[in-house]
């Protein structure tokens, strides 16, 4: 598309009239068509006119009396669909019909024998009033047909007097001809966009460039009027959102030329003033610091003013979980386009909030949970979390320190976490761990790093010691998502990367160092016909001396609602004793298809399913362990709702599965 500005010299708006007197011009020589052959009213000049006589003022009456006596009539539109729906919808002479069957049970029916016609039911009517009505067909119809593109299209009309008593029958019959495309686009910019332009400003050039490629009605498309509208209102839109709020069109035009079945379009956008961020006015706040807000700003004063920016920082805030509400605003001045201040208008949530619930899921069974959140525990501005979850195979106590948003969009935080599991083998592992670390969140990538101290034991359930060690460690962990909805990914991936260094300081068998790495990759894509594919790959290896003991926790295993589904929860691993214990290397892939149960219900869907994998102490003694099965989906507003039935082909068992969320 090629991109104008107004040439020296020649005012843009002196273009525009010369462009819309083009379009005159072509309009001007588009034929009228006549009406059709045979008796009736038709489109051509004089058309239906009524030619006065000399006569008795008694026959005068009788044709006043018989223009004026109601009688029955059928219309029958002929057009190629969808132009036919659309005119019976927004002709006046349709509608009085519809609206007067729809009142009055003196109506009838005529089915014409052309397939391509539409005859609809017909009330009664006065001959002039229905003379009216036809005579108004012709311009109305091309109005309708233009707005689609068809400026070169024929309209007869045809009224047939009937032979008996029988209706008189109204046709109205339409050639469309050939639908008009955009043969050229072209933009002029004026204000300080156009100055910024001259000056081969690369932000400004860049700008315009987006906007020619991403114009909603480029050249070869068919010119239609709604898309015409859309066009403009998106691409001025994407101006206003980008550094030029108080943008305008000056001038907008399009020349049709009816003969070649072309349409030009010229544009006049008068850009305004350019606009940049200023000062921040934070409203509202009574215990939490402006700099929780301040910090997670994307933009700093004398940036370029632009939209979503705004939208993604109101967005951030709310993510903080201190506010119930919030505004994000700018106060634009035309005068001061260069520091716009920006209200930040919220009000925050209670400082103390405690929650209880009771849940169940396959892995781990029922369990009943405590909560109690500080929004700024001791007044030092950072919240505090604490969770006490009491389960027939999982209790724990957490305390979760999250500091307010430092620079840089970075939080501390500092994690205090007991917990007791006992596996389907009757097994219990007893972890302790402290973490602290530091957290960074990005738009779509989150980083967090991290030492921690951890012991774990396990043991059977003769309380034989199975495995017993204490390490120090240090982790960096990525987590990548590039999904259409973080709640409910129908398209797009996640992904986990984790790479750990530590030491053993404390072990049932020989202390030593080891390193650890994890990935994660999860993958979802629509496919035709209404169907989902999502894919899941998962691989890790612990590396270490045989002798030296690694924390259980640090180890992998395999099996559950989001590993191998057929198989128990964390059920493949090594076996020592009688015991599954984690293996140092791990290795599971999953594929599923799904598929809405029925259009009527989009959101509850049937899949299919099958996953691979296993843990064990290398993968040289890895052995893939399979499970299928079928399942039920539901998109639920909180995630999606699982319940699934697989098979482990290893255990020749069947297997329920159910999980609310998803997991990286």
């Amino acid at each position: 598309m090629p991109l104008l500005r107004r040439p020296g010299g020649l005012s843009a708006r002196w273009v525009l009239t010369w462009s819309a007197c083009l379009c005159m011009v072509a309009m001007a020589g588009a034929q009228v068509p006549e009406s059709g052959a045979g008796g009736g009213t038709g489109t051509g000049a004089g058309a239906g006119a009524v030619t006065p006589s000399v006569g008795a003022p008694a026959a005068v009456d009788a044709r006043a009396a018989r223009a004026r006596r109601p009688l029955d009539w059928t219309l029958t539109v002929v057009a190629p669909s969808p132009l036919d729906e659309l005119l019976e919808s927004n002709l006046d002479l349709a509608r009085f019909q519809r609206e007067a069957a729809g009142g009055g049970p003196e109506t009838s029916v005529d089915v014409d024998a052309n397939p391509s016609a539409n005859t609809l039911a017909t009330p009664r009517i006065s001959r002039s009033e229905l003379r009216r009505l036809v005579a108004a067909v012709p311009a109305q119809a091309r109005s309708l047909l233009d707005a689609e593109g068809h400026f070169s299209a024929e309209v007869r009309t045809r009224v047939s007097e009937p032979e008996g008593e029988g209706p008189v029958a109204v046709r109205i019959e339409v050639v469309p001809g050939p639908r008009t495309e955009v043969s050229r686009v072209q933009f002029v910019y004026e204000g300080e966009l156009d100055t910024r332009l001259s000056a081969q400003d690369p932000v400004a050039v860049s700008l315009t460039e987006s906007l020619a490629e991403t114009w909603g009605l480029p050249v070869g498309e068919v010119f239609r009027q709604a898309d015409w509208a859309s066009a403009k209102n998106d691409a001025l839109a994407r101006l206003r959102a980008d550094t030029y709020p108080s943008a305008s069109w000056s001038g907008t035009s399009v020349t049709v030329d009816a003969e070649q079945n072309t349409a030009q379009v010229f544009l006049v956008a008068d850009s305004g003033p350019a606009y940049a961020f200023g000062p921040v006015q934070v409203e509202g706040l009574v215990r939490q610091p402006a700099s929780a807000i301040t910090n997670v700003s994307p933009f700093r004063a004398g940036d370029p003013y632009r939209e979503r920016q705004l939208l993604d920082w109101q967005e951030r805030i709310q993510k903080l979980n201190l506010f119930e509400n919030v505004l994000v605003s700018p106060a634009l001045d035309p005068n001061q386009p260069g520091s716009t201040p920006i209200v930040v208008q919220v009000r925050e949530a209670p400082m103390q909030s405690a929650t209880a619930g009771i849940g169940v899921s396959s892995d781990n069974g029922p369990r009943l949970s405590l909560e109690h959140l500080h929004r700024n525990a001791f007044g030092l501005d950072w919240q505090a979390k604490t969770k006490v979850q009491l389960g027939a195979r999982l209790s724990d106590a957490q305390l979760d320190l999250l500091s307010h948003p430092w620079p840089g969009r970075r939080r501390g935080l500092v994690t205090a976490q007991v917990s007791s599991l006992e596996d389907n083998d009757n097994a219990r592992t007893n972890t302790q761990r402290l973490k602290v670390g530091r957290l960074r969140e990005g738009e779509r990538l989150e980083r967090s790093d991290y030492v921690e101290l951890q012991h774990t034991s396990v043991r059977s359930a003769e309380d034989l010691l199975v495995a017993n060690a204490t390490a120090v460690s240090a982790t960096t962990q990525w987590i990548f998502r590039d999904v259409d909805s973080q709640v409910l990914p129908t398209r797009g991936t996640t992904s986990m990367a984790q790479l750990t260094l530590g030491r053993t300081v404390s072990a049932l068998d020989s202390d030593g160092v080891f390193g650890r790495a994890h990935v994660r990759l999860t993958g979802y894509l629509p496919l035709p016909w209404a169907w989902h594919l999502t894919a899941r790959a998962e691989a890790g290896q612990v590396i270490a001396r045989d002798e030296v003991s690694v924390p259980d926790t640090l180890l992998f295993r395999a099996g559950g609602d989001d590993s191998v589904r057929g198989y128990a929860h964390r059920s493949l691993g090594v076996e020592r004793d009688g015991v599954t214990i984690g293996g140092r290397s791990v290795a599971t892939a999953s594929v599923e298809l799904s598929h809405p149960l029925s259009s009527r219900t989009p959101s509850l869907l049937g899949a299919v399913f099958v996953d691979v994998g296993d843990a064990a102490e290398g993968f040289d003694r890895w052995s893939a362990k399979r499970g299928q099965g079928v399942g039920i989906r539901w998109r639920s507003p909180v995630g999606p709702f699982r319940l699934d039935m697989a098979y482990g082909e290893a255990t020749r068992q069947w297997r329920l599965h159910f999980s609310v969320g998803i997991s990286l």
